[in-house]
């Protein structure tokens, strides 16, 4: 199979349309407006203005992070299912059993030293014949 790899400047560049805007930043910035004006205009009536205030920045700002916000190369809507998926769903934990453990491996080194170390005191080997991998 033909592989060409792309440089990651020409896969993240976006098509500005207007202003320097992409059409998904354009389409937030109207849906925003598109509820946050007539809920500033009829809402009055109904809320006092303070708590109208944060009622339209809390209804606008999930459609301004839709278009605008990217966290860790994930667009809002990928990183919302990722956070739901870690903290609202039931973690699957996989219980792995390994026989690879750092003491382990340092008592294995260990002993292999002492066995060297042994074989050397009782003349089967030379010490020019020992190779040392390394210190702890």
């Amino acid at each position: 199979m033909l592989e060409v790899k792309i440089p990651s400047e020409i896969r993240d560049y976006k098509g500005k349309v207007f202003l320097g805007l992409t059409v998904r930043q354009i389409v937030s910035i109207g849906g925003s407006l598109a509820v946050g004006v007539p809920l500033g205009f009829f809402g009055g009536d109904f809320i006092p203005a303070d708590i109208l205030l944060w009622v339209i920045i809390l209804s606008v700002a999930p459609i301004v992070a839709w278009g605008f916000a990217k966290f860790k190369g994930m667009r809002f809507e990928e990183a919302v299912k990722v956070l739901f998926k870690f903290y609202v769903l039931p973690q699957k934990r996989v219980y792995e059993d390994s026989d690879v453990n750092f003491f382990s491996d340092v008592k294995c080194a260990l002993s292999e030293r002492e066995i060297m170390r042994q074989r050397v005191y009782s003349g089967e080997l030379d010490e020019d014949e020992i190779e040392t991998e390394g210190e702890f």
